[in-house]
């Protein structure tokens, strides 16, 4: 092979390698950008959440609301290639979670997230199924995220799958609202959640 051609070739390698460093590096910042905009904005919006009054008291054969706390630990992995285009990044993770605290479970589930070009504002939604013990009580049921930040003003939402709740009739009927608490770091959950009463 000619020395020119082998100076190109060397040439054409070094930039693909380049490129798929580039791509790698911006992909990671991607997530860490994503996660750390969620994690300032949805810290003060928690903590409003989880200091405001919990229905607890049930007179009349009114509904009673439960309450769970407590840490978690959460692994994301990339689905894919990311799809990037003017203004917005749309990319596909795994998510595997470790509950702790009233909640002693694992979960496994799917987020899908779209990074904008403006500083602050992103969206994601997930699906994971967590399976364990509530307060005790074994089962397993669906969630569902729906989260958005609007320049730094986080919405949050994250449901439970009506009629999702499974296991030796424990959870059947479960219904409620996680909030995700991020806090220096570490992720925390605050859990209001009702069930049918049992005879």
């Amino acid at each position: 092979m000619p020395h020119g051609s082998v100076q190109s070739t060397l040439a054409v390698d070094m930039e693909i390698t380049t490129q798929r460093r580039i791509q790698t590096r911006v992909r990671a910042l991607a997530i860490a950008t994503i996660c750390l905009f969620f994690a300032a904005a949805l810290a003060s919006f928690a903590y409003t959440r989880t200091h405001s009054p919990t229905q607890t008291a049930a007179q009349n054969g009114a509904i009673v609301t439960k309450h769970a706390t407590g840490p978690f630990d959460v692994k994301l992995a990339p689905q894919g290639e990311d799809d990037k285009a003017d203004g917005s990044t749309l990319a596909r993770y795994s998510l595997d979670k470790q509950y702790h605290g009233d909640l002693d479970a694992t979960a496994k589930g799917t987020m899908l997230t779209a990074g904008t070009d403006v500083k602050g504002s992103a969206g994601y939604v997930a699906i994971e199924r967590v399976t364990g013990k509530l307060n005790g009580l074994t089962g397993s049921f669906v969630l569902q995220h729906n989260g958005t930040l609007t320049r730094g003003a986080p919405v949050q939402s994250i449901t439970v799958v009506p009629d999702s709740g499974t296991g030796t009739g424990q959870l059947v009927g479960l219904t409620g609202k996680l909030t995700v608490i991020i806090d220096s770091g570490k992720h925390s959950y605050s859990f209001d959640y009702t069930l049918p009463e049992t005879p």
